[in-house]
């Protein structure tokens, strides 16, 4: 199984359980390491730095971001005759540096996004 995954789901509930089965899958293949949540106020370049920094306690990790989708690129979705605002973005480029160098042995990461369509941007580039 890859140890880096982006979830999205146009549902916030179908969302949730798509990242609990993934987080579930990779427990199992890190020998049951707790996971490591990552509220919405984290930065990528924050998330960046975990993701290099080795734990001093275990040296397995599991990183999870469950909202990210102001990281990634999503179309507006528009209604007829309405202007669709377009969400604040965040750049995730920090982020996407350091998963393009691949991740250090032992630790994994699953990032979700809920949007109503596929996301695109450097984020998801580096994740496939």
């Amino acid at each position: 199984m890859p140890r880096v995954h982006l979830i999205a789901s146009p549902d916030d509930y179908l969302l949730e359980i798509a990242i609990a089965e993934v987080v579930g899958e990779l427990r199992a293949g890190l020998d049951g390491v707790e996971p490591e949540l990552f509220g919405p106020e984290t930065a990528p370049e924050d998330l960046a730095l975990e993701l290099c920094s080795p734990s001093l306690f275990t040296p397995q990790r599991l990183l999870v971001a469950p909202e990210v989708a102001s990281w990634v690129d999503v179309p507006a979705q528009r209604r007829p005759g309405q202007l669709a605002a377009e969400p604040a973005r965040v750049d995730a480029a920090p982020l996407a540096r350091v998963l393009a160098d691949g991740l250090p042995e032992g630790v994994a990461l699953v990032l979700g996004a809920c949007c109503h369509s596929r996301p695109k941007g450097a984020l998801v580039g580096a994740v496939e």
